[in-house]
């Protein structure tokens, strides 16, 4: 069995849609991710070394969100998991990306898509 470290409710702004005019200004985007990784070594520690560092894993998320507008969701969602799983020693990443504003007008509270990627 692996552990898993979570980041919950993380709310970034973004320059995506597929039509241009929807990309022109900037709407939240929100993300739950998990990664998987072994977790005994920094419970036995208490060394952050020997884990994850929430804080750079959220960094690196922002950097890959504010590099460019995106058209798809899931476009950004796979560049998400492949820039953690090159950064960061997690055996996979799953991504839970909502887009809030997305169909707001038909009653739904976000459309988004989920990713597993593994190294």
């Amino acid at each position: 069995m692996k552990d898993r470290i979570h980041l919950f409710d993380v709310r970034l702004p973004c320059r995506i849609g597929v039509p241009p005019e929807e990309r022109a200004q900037r709407q939240e985007i929100v993300l739950d991710v998990s990664m998987e990784t072994s977790l005994r070594l920094p419970a036995l520690s208490e060394e952050v070394a020997d884990t994850i560092d929430y804080a750079a894993v959220l960094d690196l998320i922002a950097k890959v969100v504010a590099g460019r507008e995106w058209v798809l969701v899931e476009t950004l969602a796979e560049a998400i998991c492949a820039a953690v799983l090159a950064e960061f020693p997690a055996d996979s990443v799953r991504i839970l990306l909502r887009k809030p504003a997305a169909l707001r007008e038909r009653g739904t509270g976000a459309a988004g898509v989920e990713m597993e990627r593994r190294r």
